[in-house]
């Protein structure tokens, strides 16, 4: 007569092999090499299952253009000898040069004929036959003057517009911007080529904010808003973070009916939209819609809480956000740091809460700035003096009375 195992040792011999045993027979019956073969089996499909479902995630990860640690990815740029912080802006004298300079050979002029526009009236097609789709970065960094010289020749008195048909959208593209002329020279030599080829007409405005005073965002924004229309009408305005890449020039850069949301999927964000009410980093507006919501706040200084007011401004005016498909929208953030002039600005959440209701009394209709104007080759640089104590001052009194209160219950 077979031995008979004990009670414990089946239970335990069950776990094992995760089988429930319902005879005790059963277990006597096989032999001790079976089972010891039957528990390698089960280890090996275990692994081999393991193996295949990391490989189908890999495929799946690559297929998509995505990484499974890209959540935290940011574009990182080179080291260079050159400080940007402090390159010299001394590019006017080489348009200067360049228009003194004589026609001394044959090729030298045909390298000047691109300066000359076609003066068709045929406007160009609302899908561009030159586009390619899907873009790199290029993060190579030259210098300011070099970036001058590689695309002067797109560029007639800091206009970049198409030679063969008449653009259907003129463009501002608004650039704040401090101290960060790395980020504005990689921008600039992806943007220029993408908005050549998607024949635009174009003219840059960085609008740069003095050091003396902590950031100011929106404010920027309505300077640059207002100082573009002295210079040129515009039927578009394309509010544009110095540290944005677009990675696809089909994303095109125009103004429709509503306002445009152009950078909705970042590297830092898995390429994917960082929640549904997200309205920054580039952003359009036709130059109506922008003096309908009366411009940004110039209350939000410091970092945070500007574009979800610009969006409430947006709303409360009848207007939705427009985007394209993410396949589109993705762009390279650059990455940098938390800027010492530029901290959180610790009444954002508060000032939200009263976008709607102080919309008409802060905006375009409250800025107040000094500014030295520069014109470049490839831009319009507008050096900008902002006293925030007086913008903040020029606030209606209830908001001075909950700013004052918060300040108060911080202390």
């Amino acid at each position: 007569m077979a031995q008979q195992i004990p009670r414990n040792a089946i239970v335990c011999l069950a776990q094992k092999t995760r089988v429930t045993f319902a005879d005790k027979s059963l277990i006597n019956r096989c032999p001790k090499r079976i089972l010891r073969l039957r528990n390698i089996c089960i280890l090996v499909s275990f692994l081999i299952s393991v193996i295949f479902l990391y490989k189908l995630s890999f495929i799946s990860n690559r297929n998509t253009g995505q990484c499974v640690q890209n959540k935290t990815t940011l574009l990182i740029l080179p080291r260079t000898n050159i400080d940007y912080d402090d390159v010299s802006l001394d590019v006017l004298s080489l348009r200067h040069k360049l228009q003194q300079q004589p026609n001394q050979t044959q090729d030298t002029q045909v390298q000047q004929l691109p300066h000359q526009r076609n003066l068709s009236s045929s406007r160009c097609s609302k899908l561009p036959p030159t586009l390619v789709g899907r873009l790199d970065t290029d993060k190579n960094l030259i210098s300011l003057k070099q970036l001058g010289l590689k695309f002067q020749h797109l560029f007639n008195h800091g206009r970049l517009q198409p030679r063969d048909c008449q653009a259907l959208q003129r463009l501002a593209i608004i650039i704040p911007f401090r101290k960060r002329w790395s980020h504005l020279i990689v921008l600039l030599n992806n943007l220029i080529p993408l908005l050549s080829r998607q024949q635009a007409d174009v003219h840059f405005f960085v609008v740069e904010q003095s050091s003396r005073s902590t950031f100011n965002r929106g404010a920027l924004q309505n300077v640059g808003f207002l100082e573009a229309l002295q210079l040129g009408q515009f039927d578009c305005f394309i509010f544009h973070d110095v540290d944005l890449v677009p990675l696809n020039d089909k994303n095109l850069y125009r103004c429709g009916d509503n306002p445009r949301h152009f950078s909705v999927a970042l590297n830092k964000y898995s390429y994917s939209l960082l929640y549904p009410g997200y309205f920054g980093g580039v952003v359009g507006l036709s130059t109506q819609q922008y003096r309908d919501i009366n411009g940004n706040s110039n209350l939000y200084v410091g970092w945070g809480g500007e574009d979800d007011d610009l969006l409430e401004r947006l709303l409360n005016k009848g207007y939705y956000i427009s985007r394209y498909a993410t396949d589109l929208s993705k762009y390279d953030m650059i990455q940098h740091g938390m800027e010492e002039g530029n901290k959180p600005n610790p009444f954002r959440l508060m000032l939200l809460e009263t976008a709607r209701v102080r919309q008409e009394v802060d905006g375009l209709t409250s800025i107040q700035y000094n500014k030295t104007i520069t014109d470049l080759i490839l831009f319009t640089l507008i050096t900008v003096d902002i006293d925030n104590e007086q913008l903040l001052r020029a606030a209606p009194e209830y908001i001075q009375n909950i700013m004052a209160t918060t300040t108060e219950k911080q202390d």
